[in-house]
C-alpha cells in the first residue's frame, strides 16, 4: 500500500503550479514594495500597482487563477508590508481588501467578451470602467475601516479615499496589461534606426513631454489638464498599447508629483479631500485617451477588414486578380534596378477533381494549395489568384535561374503532397508553371510579362503537365486557352 502511494503521478502536476505560485508571489511582492515606497507619511500609497497587476495577470493567464495562485498573491502582499515595518493586524486587513478587489475584477472580466477584455471595441472602455468601479468598491468596503487606524478618519472617508485611489490605479495600469501585444510583436514594430519618419511618428509623444514641462513651470489647478491635448493626439496616432503606456506614465507622474509638491497647487483646508478630488480627476483623464484609442483601433480594424475583403480572394486568402496586378505593377516600378520574376501556376486536371469530389473537394484543393505555396514564399513575394485554378506569383529581386528554382520547389511540394478531401479519401495533384523575368534596368510592362508567362504555362501543359517552362517575350497579344 505504501509503495502504491509513492508511485502516484503527483510531481508533473504540482511542479508547474508551484512555479506559477512563485511567479505570482514574486510579482505581487515587487509591485507592493514599489507602492509602499510611494506612500506618504500618514496616508495610503499614492501609487499602488499591485492590485491591477495581479488582476491583469489572472485575466491574461487564467491558469494562474487557482487557489494556490491566489494564496501566493496573499503571501506576496503580507511579506511586502511586513518587511517594511507594517503592523500585522493592519497588514492582514489591507491584504484581505486587496485580494477581494482583484478577485471581484477577475470574476467580472470572465463575463465580458474577449474582444472587450483586450479593449478592441468602442464599448470596451465602458466595460473596463464599470469593472474598475466594482473592483474599487469591493476593495474599499473591505478595507475602508482601516482609515481610522492609519490616519484617524471615519469609515466613510476611508471608503472614499480607497475607492478613488483604487479606481485611478486600475484605470491607468490595467489597460497596459490587457493590451500588451507580446514581446515578439513589440520587436517587430520597434524602429530599426533614426529617420525623419521616426521623428514625425514620435512627435505626439515629444509634445506630450513638452506639455508636462509647461505644467510644471506654470503650476496651478489648470496644470493637470495641460497634457490632455497632446495625449489625445497620441491616442489618434499610436496603437492602444502605446497610448495606454503613455497614459500610465503621465498618470503615475501626476500621482507622485502632486503629493511631493512638484506641481505648485493652492493649499486646501482638507488635504485628504484634496487628494480625493485630484485622483478622481486623474482617473477621468485616463478614460479620455483610452476611449479615443479604442475607437481608433476599431476603425483601423474595420478598414483593414474591408481592405482585405476587397483585395483578397474570399476562398483562399490569396490576393484577388485586381489587387495582385496593381501591387505587381507597383513592385516592378519600385524594383526597376533589380531583376523581377513572374510565375503563372495552373493546377493540372482540376476539373476532374471537381467532377469526382464536387465543389467542396475543389475548394479544399484550392485552399490547401494556397497554404502549401505560401510556406515556400518570402514576405516580399506577391501571391494572387487569377481565376479558377490559376494563380500567379511575383518574385522581386530574382533572376531566371533563381525563379526557376522556386518554381521547381513549388512543383515538387504539390506533387509529393496528398490532399485530403472533405468527403473522404486523398488526391495527388500536380501543377504546371510558366515563368518570365525582367532583367535589372530593363523596362518591361507587367502585361508583357504576363503574356510571356502565359505562353510558358501553355507550353508546360502541351508538353505533358507537371513541369516548369520559361517564356520569352514576343509581340503576340494573346495567349492560348488552358484546359
Amino acid at each position: 500500500m505504501l509503495t502504491a502511494t509513492r508511485e502516484l503521478p503527483v510531481r508533473p502536476d504540482t511542479e508547474p503550479q508551484l512555479a506559477i505560485a512563485l511567479i505570482v508571489a514574486g510579482i505581487v511582492f515587487l509591485a507592493s514594495f514599489f507602492g509602499i515606497l510611494t506612500r506618504p507619511v500618514g496616508f495610503l500609497a499614492a501609487v499602488w500597482p499591485a492590485n491591477a497587476i495581479l488582476l491583469g495577470m489572472m485575466v491574461r493567464n487564467p491558469s494562474y487563477a487557482t487557489p494556490l495562485g491566489w494564496l501566493a498573491a496573499f503571501v506576496g502582499y503580507i511579506v511586502a508590508d511586513l518587511s517594511t515595518g507594517g503592523n500585522f493586524f493592519v497588514t492582514l486587513w489591507l491584504t484581505t481588501a486587496n485580494i477581494t478587489g482583484a478577485l471581484t475584477g477577475y470574476l467580472l472580466f470572465r463575463l465580458v467578451p474577449e474582444s472587450d477584455r483586450w479593449l478592441q471595441r468602442p464599448s470596451s472602455v465602458l466595460h473596463l470602467f464599470a469593472i474598475c468601479c466594482a473592483v474599487a468598491l469591493a476593495a474599499s468596503i473591505a478595507g475602508g475601516g482601516a482609515a481610522r487606524l492609519l490616519f484617524g478618519k471615519d469609515f466613510f472617508s476611508g471608503i472614499t479615499f480607497w475607492f478613488i485611489t483604487e479606481l485611478v490605479n486600475s484605470l491607468i495600469i490595467l489597460p497596459v496589461l490587457l493590451t500588451f501585444p507580446g514581446f515578439r510583436r513589440l520587436r517587430e514594430h520597434w524602429p530599426a534606426g533614426l529617420s525623419p519618419a521616426l521623428f514625425q511618428h514620435a512627435l505626439p509623444a515629444l509634445v506630450l513631454v513638452a506639455s508636462v514641462g509647461l505644467a510644471i513651470m506654470l503650476g496651478g489647478p489648470g496644470a493637470l489638464a495641460m497634457p490632455i491635448p497632446a495625449l489625445l493626439w497620441c491616442s489618434l496616432t499610436y496603437r492602444t498599447f502605446t497610448t495606454s503606456v503613455l497614459t500610465m506614465l503621465l498618470s503615475v507622474w501626476l500621482l507622485i508629483s502632486i503629493p511631493a509638491n512638484l506641481i505648485p497647487l493652492p493649499e486646501l483646508p482638507d488635504p485628504l479631500r484634496s487628494l480625493d478630488s485630484l485622483r478622481l480627476g486623474i482617473a477621468l483623464m485616463a478614460l479620455c485617451p483610452l476611449t479615443v484609442a479604442s475607437i481608433n483601433a476599431a476603425r483601423v480594424e474595420l478598414i483593414e477588414r474591408l481592405s482585405r475583403a476587397a483585395n483578397h480572394d474570399s476562398l483562399t486568402g490569396a490576393l484577388s486578380r485586381g489587387a495582385f496586378i496593381e501591387r505587381s505593377e507597383a513592385c516592378l516600378q519600385a524594383n526597376r534596378d533589380q531583376g523581377t520574376a513572374l510565375l503563372m501556376l495552373d493546377i493540372d486536371h482540376f476539373k476532374n477533381i471537381n467532377d469526382r469530389f464536387g465543389h467542396a473537394g475543389g475548394d479544399a484543393m484550392l485552399k490547401e494549395f494556397v497554404v502549401l505555396i505560401s510556406r515556400l514564399l518570402r514576405p516580399a513575394d506577391l501571391f494572387g489568384r487569377m481565376g479558377g485554378e490559376e494563380f500567379a506569383v511575383v518574385l522581386p529581386g530574382l533572376d531566371m535561374i533563381a525563379a526557376t528554382s522556386v518554381a521547381e520547389r513549388i512543383r515538387q511540394a504539390l506533387e509529393m503532397r496528398a490532399i485530403e478531401m472533405p468527403s473522404g479519401g486523398e488526391v495527388w495533384a500536380t501543377v504546371s508553371i510558366g515563368a518570365a523575368t525582367r532583367a535589372p534596368g530593363e523596362y518591361t510592362d507587367f502585361d508583357d510579362m504576363m503574356l510571356a508567362a502565359d505562353r510558358a504555362l501553355y507550353e508546360a501543359k502541351e508538353a505533358g503537365r507537371n513541369m516548369v517552362r520559361v517564356g520569352a517575350r514576343q509581340p503576340e497579344a494573346t495567349s492560348p486557352t488552358l484546359n
